[in-house]
């Protein structure tokens, strides 16, 4: 659509940065995508135009084009996106695709790190951050799949390893804020993560990660892994479909098997027992060339053998507090081709989709990606387009949980020159972190979920008429009874809510059956001895 105008000079007022500046080889700092309205551009459902018919086509988002600073003389520099611009020039067209080549131009940069916020008080924190091909400086011997096809790692230098693990470091504690369970893409191998676990040791002795990885079959050898809190004990970390085989060709199904946690929270209080499975599907890349009848059989196998296991775990325990979480190449919506994500969590609509497979979850799981505002559902960028490719999906039984979701910002919108500053977080990947907020303590009462004798309690609470003398009641929410003092040594007696598993004196009122005086008043000292001897 760009057509009329090329050759011809532009203004633009008020344009944004869909995608951040790029890099080719020895052009370190190159174009960046744009659109000439504020926002944006997002990737959307269905199969990229023309499509298929009968199916959702997506428009390819044909107003995104390309800014390249230096085409007219201007020198180029470093653009993120979500920044604003002005700019004059001249439309051209290059490598397949129209630009703006600007004889003037002004960039208003973005706040583009944004870290999560601090947890709170009982909060469990489950992370995914795919590591953009992290290796080491190490060349490790190939090795052979079970079906004779070559694994082989990528070999760094010392010094891009240590400024990799610099920046990883820096983003897992400054912009992830050290979550309990950080589950990783794109590995090398257990030594990768044990060497990252090392140095956010020594940065912060606070935070202190054992990591876990098993081997997979990627080609590559990149895999999926975990770095774990040592305020988490880790019952079990099982890897599921190594061997599993792709039925369309007698391939292996799983390059980065899934592989899952199984884990209780230890610290504030009693154990509380979760899982988290941890994925890395197939990309989309190849999804409309030579190898696309294969590559959207594989998607949709994969998803399925996802679904079945998840459904597998819901069966053998229905209040599993299960997450399923990582990369999951794929979006909040259909492809056209597969709907991946449909498949997961057990929402299919057969009509949405080329391929599609039975629903094989119940009770669905949610995707918490949905609870972002439109705006801020994206965890890549590609060709200017943002798009949710990483995902946390959650068990019912974990709803009333939930306390947040959010992506942290500082990798995607990054430009790509950004990987090699050791000085800043910004770049260390390609993907955006996302971290998922779970409660131990759903009312907020101070006493954990799992050693909570009396749900749904309500702070603070106040006595019908006064708090009496020797009397007992929750009149604020610092976890502590107060009561009114008579003059003399006062009632000798303390009480909070750990005391009382949980309970208030309305609970412990209605609990007991006891009469007026006590919501009227407070408990008494003997009322509330009676009831932290019975929970003890």
């Amino acid at each position: 659509e760009l057509e009329c105008y090329e050759g011809m000079l532009v203004e633009v007022t008020g344009g944004s940065v869909s995608g951040p500046s790029q890099s080719f080889g020895s052009d370190p700092v190159a174009e960046a995508f744009v659109v000439t309205r504020p926002g944006r551009a997002f990737r959307e459902p269905g199969i990229e135009y023309p499509g298929l018919p009968g199916l959702p086509v997506w428009d390819g988002n044909p107003e995104v084009f390309e800014l390249d600073p230096d085409k007219l003389g201007l020198p180029n520099r470093v653009i993120n996106a979500g920044a604003r611009f002005d700019a004059a020039g001249v439309i051209g067209f290059e490598f397949g695709g129209y630009e703006l080549w600007p004889t003037e131009l002004v960039v208003r940069d973005a706040d583009v790190l944004r870290p999560v916020r601090d947890r709170e008080r009982a909060e469990v924190t489950i992370a995914s951050l795919n590591l953009l091909r992290l290796y080491d400086d190490v060349d490790d011997p190939a090795d052979l799949r079970t079906d004779g096809e070559l694994r082989d790692d990528t070999v760094v230098s010392s010094a891009e390893y240590a400024v990799r693990r610099a920046k990883s470091v820096a983003y897992v504690l400054e912009v992830l804020k050290a979550p309990d369970v950080l589950a990783v893409q794109e590995a090398e191998k257990l030594g990768v993560l044990e060497d990252l676990a090392a140095d956010i040791a020594a940065a912060d002795p606070a935070v202190q990660y054992t990591a876990w990885l098993e081997e997979g079959n990627d080609r590559g050898t990149i895999d999926v892994g975990f770095l774990v809190r040592d305020t988490v004990a880790v019952d079990a970390v099982t890897q599921f479909g190594k061997d599993e085989i792709l039925a369309f060709d007698g391939s292996l199904l799983n390059d980065r098997p899934p592989l899952l946690l199984e884990g209780r929270s230890i610290n504030e209080g009693a154990a509380w027992p979760f899982a988290v499975l941890n994925l890395h599907n197939r990309s989309l890349g190849g999804i409309e060339g030579p190898e696309a009848d294969r590559i959207r059989a594989k998607r949709l196998a994969q998803a399925q053998s996802v679904a079945a296991l998840v459904q597998d775990l819901q069966t053998a325990n229905p209040d599993i507090r299960l997450v399923v979480a990582g990369d999951i190449n794929a979006f909040e919506f259909s492809d056209g081709y597969v709907d991946v994500l449909g498949q997961i969590r057990g929402d299919v609509d057969p009509a949405e989709s080329l391929l599609s497979g039975p629903d094989l979850v119940d009770p669905d799981l949610i995707n918490q990606v949905l609870a972002v505002p439109p705006g801020e559902r994206y965890s890549f960028v590609f060709g200017g387009s943002a798009q949710a490719l990483d995902h946390a999906l959650t068990s019912q039984a974990l709803d009333g949980s939930v306390r947040g979701f959010t992506f942290g910002r500082g990798n995607a919108d990054a430009a790509e020159i950004l990987l090699e500053d050791a000085t800043t977080p910004l770049g260390s990947s390609d993907h955006d972190g996302l971290v998922l907020y779970l409660t131990k303590d759903r009312d907020g009462d101070g006493v954990n979920d799992d050693a909570d004798v009396c749900p749904a309690t309500m702070l603070p609470e106040m006595p019908s008429a006064r708090l009496g003398s020797n009397r007992f009641a929750l009149t604020d929410a610092d976890f502590a009874f107060d009561t009114s003092a008579p003059p003399g040594q006062g009632p000798g007696r303390s009480y909070t809510t750990e005391d009382t598993a949980g309970c208030s004196c309305t609970q412990i009122v209605a609990a007991e059956g006891l009469g007026d005086g006590h919501s009227k008043f407070g408990c008494s000292i003997g009322v509330m001895d009676n009831w932290v001897r019975s929970v003890r």
